[in-house]
């Protein structure tokens, strides 16, 4: 219950003192000076009282802005925007390295950015409209210097590209009925290729080349350095990668999915997924078809695929493999074919820590008539209370070409990828 004196509410010790003090003042027949006394008393201590509440008031709202705070706090991710029902995030890496690659003539070492899976910067947003649409936005750049796939005998350091766009995509999806994403991302027959659940794709995957693509190849023949170069004589053909496009995916079933997509300069291609636990294994694999029409002046059509399967012991297998068809009148169709045996096991406390060995080989790719083998070998320890990969990577390539006499490029990396 709550008094009023002058219009202005008074706290129960006010109105208790107040009272007593009438009863005193009867008592002993104060006169009115007296009581005029007390109840400036009475006034006094109600603004007292007053000015308490107000500092009371003060500090709950510094409670609560620290509790918005803290919980702001424990979403790192997470970034605040003035639609309500939106979520955005941020997310990115960095992955440096040492490069060391010996070309059978001379050795060299330089600082890289693992191309194997670049620096990288990237934004997801998306909108839940209600329980069938959802509408969603990833931008996401890379940032490189000294690319491990560029950097070469003659370029140690290669000019700074500065940012490159690797997704600024738009999408729709609506569960039952698919996913339709517009914009400069994933083609369908991204990634088909490179299905890899050996833990060390980090350094080592079907595509040898991102390792020390940029190396050039000694030529003992005329005891000179080539212009020929790792990436021109291997490829995974792994589809259309990224591009300008519009593409379509199907809802799962049963972990089975399709997805098709056309790019902007005519052409397309279509891909299928299949992931899966069945019993101690997983599986995880994929093919898709790709034509990349006017957006290449060398390549025709290609048809790749790869399936990985990791067992609950930690032993795994990844195999590769695809042809490619050349647009040059006369050339021969190129191909490849990639395996890995890898074992994955918790010998750390810090985290899983992953071995693996692999063999490919690359024919047709360059020119026809070359043959392309390499060997590789790939540990990493997984730290992921740091969000931290440490990884070495070692590479043997050797290229047959008609009339050359190549020497073998070995490659040693070592480096740290740190997400967040």
């Amino acid at each position: 219950m709550r008094f009023r004196k002058n219009g202005k509410p008074l706290s129960w010790v006010g109105a208790v003192f107040f009272f007593w003090s009438l009863s005193v003042a009867t008592v002993w027949g104060a006169d009115d000076k007296d009581l005029d006394r007390l109840e400036k008393t009475i006034q006094e201590q109600q603004i007292r009282i007053g000015v308490q509440q107000q500092s009371l008031e003060q500090l709950q709202s510094q409670v609560d802005a620290l509790k918005e705070n803290n919980a702001a706090a424990s979403s790192p991710a997470a970034i605040k925007n003035e639609n309500p029902k939106a979520i955005v995030k941020i997310y990115g890496q960095i992955n440096k390295a040492v490069l060391i690659s010996d070309d059978g003539n001379d050795t060299n070492t330089y600082l890289v950015d693992n191309d194997n899976s670049s620096t990288r910067l990237g934004l997801v947003g998306s909108i839940k409209t209600n329980r069938r649409l959802e509408i969603g936005t990833k931008i996401e750049v890379e940032y490189q210097t000294n690319p491990s796939n560029v950097v070469n005998q003659v370029v140690r350091r290669p000019d700074d590209a500065g940012f490159e766009k690797r997704h600024l995509d738009l999408w729709f999806d609506a569960g039952l009925i698919g996913k339709l994403s517009l914009g400069w991302g994933s083609t369908a027959s991204d990634g088909t290729a490179e299905m890899d659940l050996s833990g060390t794709s980090v350094v080592g995957y079907s595509d040898v080349a991102d390792m020390a693509g940029g190396q050039l190849f000694y030529d003992g023949n005329t005891n000179s350095l080539t212009g020929a170069s790792v990436s021109g004589a291997y490829s995974n053909m792994d589809g259309l990668g990224r591009d300008e496009r519009i593409r379509y995916d199907s809802p799962s079933f049963h972990g089975l999915t399709g997805a098709a997509s056309y790019i902007n300069d005519g052409g397309g291609d279509v891909a299928v997924r299949y992931t899966a636990t069945i019993n101690t294994f997983k599986l995880a694999t994929a093919v898709a078809f790709s034509n990349p029409g006017s957006a290449s002046n060398t390549i025709d059509e290609q048809l790749a695929g790869s399936v990985s399967t990791l067992h609950e012991s930690g032993l795994n297998v990844t195999l590769a493999m695809g042809v490619r068809g050349h647009k040059q009148a006369g050339r021969d169709d190129g191909a490849f074919f990639y395996s890995k045996f890898g074992y994955r096991a918790r010998w750390c406390p810090l985290g899983a820590t992953s071995l693996s060995l692999d063999y490919g080989r690359y024919s047709d790719v360059g020119q026809d008539g070359d043959d392309a083998d390499t060997i590789g070998f790939q540990m990493v320890q997984d730290i992921p209370q740091w969000g931290t990969e440490v990884y070495l990577g070692c590479r043997f390539h050797k290229l047959d070409r008609n009339g050359t006499d190549y020497d073998s490029i070995n490659a040693l990396m070592l480096g740290t990828r740190v997400k967040f």
